[in-house]
C-alpha cells in the first residue's frame, strides 16, 4: 500500500465507522430486543433480494447486503456487518427500519459515500495534491454528519457518539498529517538532492558521461508512486537547465510536446525548452516539431517564417525523405502535398556507399510519390508518371507478400499504400 492510498484507507475506513455507529444507535432505539432486530435483518434481506432479481442492473448492490448472512449468519448481524455500500442500499433505497434522514444528512450521507468510493482499490496511486485536499474536505462532512444526528437520537445517545465521532476523525487527521508531513519531506529532500546532483554534473569535467550515469536514476526515483517520480525527474532535469546544462531541455521539451501520466500538454513550454535547447542541437523529429509548433500558430509568437526557415534548412540528402513523409501525413507540421512531392523526387533512391544506413526510397515511399501524382498534387501534373511508377511497383511487387492497395485518405484522394500477406500496411511505418 502506497502513501497516498494509506490516506485513503484511513479516510474509508473512518467513514465506515462514523456510518455504522450511527446506525447501530438508531437500531438500539427502535429495535430494543434482539427478535425485533432479528426480524428486521429478515426484512431487510428479503427485500434486498426481491429488488436484485427485478432490478439486474443493480444487483451487485443488493447483493451485497444479503452476503454478510452467510458469512456472519443472522443471530450475529448488527450494522457493523454491513459496508458502505451495502448501508447506502438500505438507507436510501429499503426503508424496512424507518430510517429517514433529513435533508442534511441526506446530502451529507450520499457525499461521505462518494468519498468512500473515491479510490475502490487501495494499490491505485493517486498523486498527493489531489489527496490531500480531498481527504481534509472528507473529513469536514463525516464531522458536519456527526453533529447532524443531533435530534434524530436520544440526547444521551447523541451526546456519546458526537463525542466518539469527533475523537475518531481527530485521530485519522492526525495520522493522515504524519503521512503528509513524512511524504511531502521525502519529496522536498529528493528535491534538494536534486538540484545538488545537478550542480555537480554541470560543473563536472565530464557534464556529459555524468548526467548518462546519474540520469538512470531519475526516471523512477520512487518506484511505487509514478506521479512523484516524474515530478522528481522533471525537477532534476529544470535544475540541470537551470546550471547551464541545455542537453536536459530536450527531455523537457519532449515531455510538455506530448504530455504525460502528469502533464498536460503545453505548447508554449515545449517551445522554451526547445529553444534552451537550441534549435541546431535538437533532434531531427524535435525540429520538425518545434517548426511545427510555429507553422500551426500552438504559441503566443508563433512565426510561419521562422517554422519555413527551420524546415529548409533541414532539407539536406539525408532528410529530403524524412521531410517528404511529414509533409505528406502531417504528422508534426501542416500537410503540403506539393512540397511532399518534391522532396520525394529529390530523396535518394540508393544509398550513398554500400556500408551506409542512410535512408533511401520504399517501396511505400514510391507508392506515396505516384498517389501524389495521380491526384495531380504535385507541382507539375503528372497522372502518366504517376502510372508508370504503380506499374513498375506491382512489378517488383510481384512474387512477394506485399501486394499494392487503393485507399482514400483523410482529404477524399485516392492514395496506394504497401500492404503485406497479413495485411499489414507499410503506411505508417514510413510514414
Amino acid at each position: 500500500m502506497n502513501d497516498s492510498s494509506q490516506i485513503i484507507y484511513n479516510v474509508k475506513k473512518t467513514a465506515t465507522r462514523i456510518i455504522q455507529e450511527y446506525l447501530k444507535l438508531w437500531v438500539k432505539e427502535r429495535c430494543p430486543d434482539s427478535e425485533s432486530w432479528t426480524r428486521q435483518v429478515e426484512s431487510i434481506c428479503d427485500e434486498a433480494r426481491r429488488r436484485g432479481d427485478e432490478n439486474p442492473r443493480f444487483k451487485p448492490s443488493y447483493d451485497a447486503v444479503t452476503a454478510p448472512l452467510d458469512r456472519v449468519g443472522l443471530e450475529k448481524m448488527d450494522m457493523g456487518s454491513w459496508d458502505l455500500t451495502a448501508l447506502r442500499t438500505i438507507v436510501l433505497h429499503i426503508h424496512s427500519l424507518g430510517i429517514w434522514l433529513s435533508k442534511e444528512q441526506y446530502e451529507l450521507f450520499v457525499k461521505i459515500v462518494d468519498d468512500k468510493n473515491y479510490d475502490s482499490h487501495e494499490s491505485t496511486n493517486e498523486p498527493m495534491e489531489y489527496v490531500k485536499p480531498w481527504s481534509c474536505e472528507a473529513l469536514d462532512r463525516m464531522e458536519l454528519f456527526a453533529k447532524s444526528a443531533n435530534g434524530s437520537l436520544q440526547e444521551d445517545h447523541y451526546k456519546e457518539y458526537f463525542e466518539e465521532s469527533i475523537k475518531t476523525i481527530q485521530e485519522t487527521r492526525k495520522r493522515n498529517r504524519e503521512e503528509y508531513d513524512a511524504r511531502y519531506g521525502q519529496i522536498a529532500e529528493l528535491k534538494r538532492q536534486a538540484e545538488t546532483e545537478a550542480h555537480d554534473i554541470a560543473t563536472s569535467r565530464d557534464p556529459l558521461n555524468a548526467y548518462g550515469a546519474a540520469f538512470p536514476k531519475w526516471i523512477c526515483k520512487l518506484p511505487n508512486d509514478s506521479r512523484a517520480s516524474f515530478h522528481l525527474r522533471y525537477s532534476f532535469n529544470e535544475a540541470l537547465v537551470a546550471e547551464g546544462f541545455t542537453l536536459a531541455a530536450s527531455n523537457l521539451a519532449d515531455t510538455y510536446y506530448s504530455g504525460d501520466e502528469i502533464t498536460p500538454v503545453d505548447y508554449e513550454k515545449a517551445a522554451y525548452y526547445f529553444e534552451k535547447r537550441g534549435v541546431d542541437d535538437l533532434m531531427w523529429y524535435q525540429r520538425i516539431q518545434y517548426a511545427g509548433i510555429h507553422l500551426r500558430g500552438l504559441i503566443s509568437n508563433a512565426s510561419a517564417d521562422r517554422g519555413n526557415a527551420i524546415l529548409s534548412e533541414m532539407e539536406s540528402p539525408s532528410m529530403k525523405l524524412c521531410l517528404a513523409r511529414e509533409y505528406l501525413f502531417g504528422r508534426w507540421i501542416p500537410k503540403n502535398y506539393a512540397k511532399a512531392a518534391a522532396l520525394y523526387e529529390a530523396s535518394p533512391t540508393k544509398r550513398a556507399t554500400p556500408e551506409s544506413n542512410s535512408s533511401i526510397m520504399m517501396p511505400q515511399d514510391y507508392a506515396n510519390l505516384a498517389s501524389l501524382y495521380l491526384a495531380e498534387l504535385a507541382n507539375e501534373p503528372s497522372p502518366g508518371k504517376g502510372s508508370e511508377i504503380i506499374a513498375a511497383l506491382e512489378d517488383a511487387l510481384r512474387g512477394t507478400d506485399s501486394t499494392l492497395q487503393a485507399y482514400q485518405n483523410e482529404d477524399g484522394f485516392t492514395f496506394y499504400r504497401v500492404i503485406t500477406a497479413g495485411g499489414k500496411s507499410h503506411r505508417k511505418t514510413q510514414g
